[in-house]
């Protein structure tokens, strides 16, 4: 039997056969296991895999033409990088297209024209002093608005002394990262790349309007399609090139395969899988390899057509080869299963369980995967993700239908899109092919809030200067409830300032046109004439990452229980412990520790967490992004959780100055004494609703819990309920503490051992001592003998 037929009998929902890859892809996974680049690298999409070569094309482009418009001479520079990077074909691989090389000037999804000066070191580049002046002699035209532009507004709005110290708190990050969208890949694989420029033109003569500006905007996305164009000819004649001097047979007729595919998609809609997933692959390298949304799904026709027809490669290496260039490429993102839009039933099939099981077998951080878990999600489906995690897989993670399709239909989406969402970047949510959801918008710390709260407004870093509302220090309020309200007026006055900031962001990208090669593959981009960050597309809500939930609430609880009910401290004596940051107080520091704790299924606890996320994420709600949709909640802070807290004082619940406040929206690290299920239950009690960009939830599922299929199946029925019950997300480390211990101690034995960090998996030895300490914080249920 033949490495193909043994392929194509494999059964994908099987937890206990694993797929066999072609003799064709196991020696195109060889070949990337001897290039892959470290994990940070391929999340960058710093992959590098030719020479810059002296290569300036985005100076190049608008040098070509000094008095053209700046969107015009974008479009340009973004084709003339992609057509200036060689060609690279590796042996064996059926998909083509490497990533640029890193020139001195890029754009960028985030924020439009970035410069890389210290590129022009490189030997490649014969003068780079001249280099680095031919930049700054453009710098300024190709810098329609710069960060500067956000802190102009700020000191205009707020004073510049006062905002100056509101920034120095460590508050939040305004404008944030603004980046990840997901691309209408349904439209292009539909469409097809001359297609899309019909429907450019139907669009601009529907629209007609008479500004300059539009007609200039139109003719920069008909540069964007022809130059993707350009790019896959170009790939036509390389392999045909390639061909001709080939000796060997078999990679004879790779190439050759390859030329007729790109050729065939440089013009024409894609009909078999393999033309379906290169002309996708292409889209996904001029979009920075990002977010790929519901590949099961969009892809599943063309699956199904090249199984009943034949294709040039099978289906099963068609889909093998696309994972590979996610798993070599550093892709953020794509979603698997959920249902269907039309009429809600479940939507999983056989790519759901094949992407699934190709996952498996590379074993690695990337690919990074979500898969949709509804009321009507398989078990096989769920079996075969448990399966994954107790081999020691941190992918993929789980989000519930149940929570997220209502959540967005409250921030105005109809339900049938809102049946359609993906997830993307590090676990955020938004309605793919037409949405800009900010992804993040920005991040605010709701501890530090809570913290100026404390003393009435007055600033932790600049004592004496006062930054909120004058309101009710903690040693003059006689009641609980006056603290309360103390909070509720700082939180009120500092969530407007920031959200107000973050609009500033977003009119900085807008201004640079950021997302223009995603905005030629976005519903009501092209329709609207107005650009993706311009509130071009039709779901525009903001999304802001949320710090900070558990350590406040566990404060409140603490404070109530310890100081206004049972009356055993008082205000000042717990407010001098803060200030001193319990140096002389460890005794009170350990009755706050004693307090309940938010994350162990604990009703006050668990009320006052709910009451403290309710309260932001509602105030959240009452702003509408500068693009035009709705502002909503999130959390997935990545290392944010550490920086935050770095910049966070003592606080009641017991934590000492700059300790961790946690990366997720479970408790803070150390907090759940109670196991996972509780946990679990605590956080379901949530308003995760009210946080439809996208809430994160580590649980630790150490392997030694589901070494039997019994054990698997009790895993997949606990969190199945979970997402049935008010869960939004999971994330799963599976790593015993005792390894994590060793791998500190011996790293070289670990080289394998994975993690999740906060939205996203990263290998444990390869993380700061501080991140890896954060992890390990994690394990007080175990340590604790809970």
């Amino acid at each position: 039997m033949s490495d193909r037929e043994r392929n194509m009998m494999t059964d994908y929902t099987s937890t206990e056969e694993r797929l066999i890859f072609t003799e064709r892809m196991r020696g195109v996974r060889e070949d990337i296991l001897r290039r892959l680049r470290p994990r940070n690298d391929r999340e960058g999409t710093y992959i590098q895999p030719v020479s810059a070569g002296g290569r300036n094309p985005f100076a190049d482009a608008f040098e070509a033409k000094p008095d053209a418009p700046y969107v015009i001479c974008l479009a340009d520079a973004i084709v003339r990088s992609w057509l200036d990077t060689p060609c690279l074909i590796y042996p064996g691989e059926a998909l083509v297209g490497i990533t640029r090389p890193f020139y001195p000037i890029m754009e960028h999804f985030s924020w439009g024209i970035n410069f890389h000066e210290d590129v022009c070191d490189d030997p490649s580049y014969p003068d780079g002093q001249t280099e680095r002046k031919r930049i700054d002699a453009l710098r300024e035209r190709m810098s329609p608005m710069t960060s500067s532009y956000m802190d102009e507004c700020g000191r205009a709005k707020y004073g510049g002394e006062r905002y100056g110290h509101i920034c120095d708190e460590g508050m939040f990050w305004a404008g944030g990262y603004q980046g990840h969208t997901i691309p209408n890949y349904p439209t292009l694989l539909n469409t097809g790349l001359d297609g899309m420029l019909a429907k450019i033109d139907a669009c601009e003569t529907a629209l007609a309007s008479p500004e300059q500006s539009v007609s200039d905007f139109y003719e920069a996305n008909r540069i964007i399609v022809r130059g993707m164009t350009a790019f896959l000819e170009k790939y036509t004649a390389h392999a045909e090139t390639l061909a001709e001097g080939e000796n060997d047979p078999i990679q004879r007729r790779y190439y050759r395969e390859i030329a007729e595919n790109c050729a065939f998609v440089a013009h024409r809609k894609p009909v078999t899988l393999y033309q379906a997933l290169q002309l996708m692959w292409c889209l996904s390298l001029w979009d920075w390899v990002d977010c790929m949304g519901r590949v099961d799904q969009y892809l599943l026709p063309f699956w199904e057509y090249s199984k009943a027809h034949g294709d040039v490669i099978t289906p099963e290496e068609g889909i093998t080869s696309i994972m590979f260039k996610i798993w070599e490429n550093g892709s953020h993102n794509s979603t698997l299963s959920g249902c269907k839009p039309e009429d809600g039933s479940d939507a999983t099939n056989e790519l759901s369980y094949l992407f699934l099981q190709v996952l498996r077998n590379i074993r690695d951080t990337h690919p990074r995967m979500v898969v949709r878990v509804g009321e009507n999600c398989p078990q096989p489906l769920l079996e075969l993700v448990v399966k994954l995690w107790s081999e020691g897989m941190s992918d993929p993670t789980i989000v519930s239908d149940t929570n997220v399709i209502p959540g967005l239909m409250k921030i105005e989406v109809p339900l049938r899109d809102a049946r359609d969402y993906a997830t993307l970047g590090c676990q955020e949510i938004e309605i793919p092919g037409k949405s800009n959801t900010g992804c993040e918008d920005g991040s605010f710390n709701v501890a530090k809030v809570f913290e100026i709260a404390l003393r009435g407004g007055m600033a932790t870093e600049t004592p004496g200067f006062r930054i909120g509302p004058a309101t009710k220090p903690f040693i003059e309020c006689e009641s609980y409830e006056e603290l309360w309200e103390s909070f509720r007026e700082q939180l009120e006055f500092f969530t407007e300032l920031h959200l107000w900031l973050c609009s500033r962001g977003q009119e900085i990208r807008a201004a640079n046109h950021s997302k223009l090669v995603k905005g030629v593959f976005t519903d009501g981009v092209l329709e609207s004439g107005r650009n993706h960050d311009d509130g071009g597309p039709l779901y525009n809500h903001g999304v802001v990452e949320t710090a900070g939930i558990a350590a406040v609430a566990d404060s409140l609880t603490a404070v109530k229980k310890l100081v206004y009910d049972e009356r055993r401290v008082s205000r000042e004596t717990l407010m001098a412990a803060l200030e001193a940051d319990f140096e002389g107080y460890e005794e009170l520091r350990q009755m706050l520790l004693k307090a309940p704790k938010f994350g162990n299924n604990h009703d006050e606890a668990d009320d006052t967490a709910c009451r403290v996320l309710d309260l932001y994420w509602s105030e959240c709600g009452k702003y509408r992004s500068v693009r035009g949709g709705l502002y909503t909640g999130a959390c997935s802070l990545l290392t944010a959780g550490i920086s935050y807290g770095s910049r966070t004082g003592a606080l009641p619940d017991g934590r000492h100055a700059g300790e961790p406040l946690g990366n997720t929206m479970g408790p803070r690290p150390g907090a759940d004494t109670r196991g996972v299920t509780s946990m679990l239950m605590s956080v379901a009690k949530l308003p995760l609703e009210k946080g439809v960009g996208g809430t994160t939830l580590n649980v630790l599922l150490p392997k030694s819990t589901m070494t039997s299929p019994e054990l698997r199946t009790d895993i997949a029925g606990m969190m199945r309920a979970y997402m049935s019950n008010g869960g939004q997300m999971a994330q799963v480390t599976t790593a015993d503490i005792g390894e994590l211990l060793d791998a500190k101690k011996h790293p070289e034995r670990h080289g394998n051992l994975i993690v999740r960090v906060g939205g996203y998996s990263h290998h444990f030895t390869q993380l700061s001592e501080s991140v890896q300490n954060e992890i390990i914080s994690r394990y007080a249920s175990e340590t604790a003998g809970g």
